[in-house]
């Protein structure tokens, strides 16, 4: 069967039931209650109509979510409209929050995108838990992961976002569909007569996910190809850093007041890319909402000064103090200008450093 097949969109989600290694491995578990997270956009489309076709066979309880961002005007009230009636016509319980994208990408100093994803997920969490759902479904397929690697590739991004969209994160959130391409999305609606939302910012070529749609439009079959392929690979490597960050790099964080503690010498002859995972993932809770808790280059940089094995202070993102004092790496937020914390790292939710795979 081909990925652009009308079919592929069932396949990916049929496909979703079965796991690898146990239960956390399954997306869509049978019998599970199952949130959609539905713009009115093609893709999530594909995603309701293809869930609402399977439900009773695999006996899941559907709810569908939508969040208005606070922008696009009439455009996103029609969205809103739109989502809702399709619920409707299918039965299901539709459940809509409306949030300031912008204005929150202001607060946060955060870009347009990375303020409505911000806004998205804690959205889609509130949604969830008012739904009872323990699965919250998104719609990212193929294209998706290709353009968030070269993005990532653009910006020297580490192994966490040179992966793309995980396929399921620790909060509930899965991604059933990123085996399928927006031909594949295409198909499977239009062999259903189903018509679909259309966002014009998705020509602002300010934004950009938008620049690189053009930037991979415009490229040669051969390389669209050959980056997809760096892509898959890209992705496993950063499930398998994933799992050995899990087995091997948690265990030894430690919750100091204010901060993570790491045993510097456990980490003399790990993978380099185990290893600087596991720095970001140290300093991670204490990064700015949206954003990753440091550059490549300040990454490198950090590393070469535990190789040297002296005690050092280092600043990464402009808040993160990492410090070294003996066999200790201490990660936590610099001091202001007047010695007070400028962030509290036990009031914050997602400062957890289990939530690590969360950020993609």
């Amino acid at each position: 069967m081909s990925a652009g097949s009308p079919t592929a969109v069932l396949e990916a989600l049929r496909g979703a039931t079965a796991g690898g290694a146990g239960e956390s491995a399954i997306l869509l578990p049978p019998g599970a209650r199952i949130l959609l997270a539905v713009s009115g956009g093609a893709d999530s489309l594909a995603l309701l109509h293809g869930a609402a076709a399977l439900a009773l066979p695999m006996r899941w309880s559907l709810a569908v979510g939508h969040v208005h961002h606070g922008w696009r005007g009439r455009d996103a009230d029609r969205d809103l409209a739109f989502s809702s009636d399709h619920a409707r016509r299918l039965g299901l319980p539709f459940f809509s929050l409306r949030g300031d994208a912008r204005a929150l990408a202001r607060e946060e100093r955060l870009s347009p995108e990375a303020g409505a994803r911000r806004l998205r997920y804690a959205a889609l969490l509130e949604i969830a838990a008012r739904a009872r759902a323990d699965r919250i479904a998104t719609a990212h397929q193929r294209n998706d992961r290709l353009e968030s690697y070269r993005i990532a590739r653009e910006r020297r991004g580490g192994a966490a976002s040179l992966g793309g969209p995980r396929a399921h994160r620790q909060d509930g959130v899965v991604r059933p569909l990123l085996s399928v391409p927006r031909a594949g999305i295409e198909a499977f609606l239009q062999a259903r007569g189903l018509s679909w939302r259309r966002d014009r910012t998705n020509g602002d070529l300010r934004l950009a996910r938008n620049r690189i749609r053009r930037v991979i439009a415009a490229a040669s079959a051969d390389e669209r190809l050959r980056w997809e392929t760096e892509a898959a690979s890209c992705s496993d490597d950063r499930d398998r850093l994933d799992r050995e960050f899990a087995r091997s790099i948690l265990p030894m964080l430690r919750r100091g007041p204010g901060s993570v503690l790491m045993d510097a010498g456990a980490l003399h002859g790990l993978d380099p890319e185990l290893l600087r995972f596991a720095i970001e993932g140290a300093a991670l809770p204490f990064a700015r909402p949206g954003r990753p808790p440091m550059t490549g280059r300040e990454r490198e940089q950090i590393l070469e000064r535990i190789a040297g094995g002296r005690d050092f202070r280092f600043e990464a993102g402009r808040r993160i103090a990492i410090e070294r004092r003996g066999r200790t790496l201490v990660f936590s937020l610099r001091k202001g200008p007047a010695g007070d914390p400028v962030y509290d790292f036990g009031n914050r939710p997602s400062g957890d450093i289990r939530q690590w795979n969360n950020y993609a």
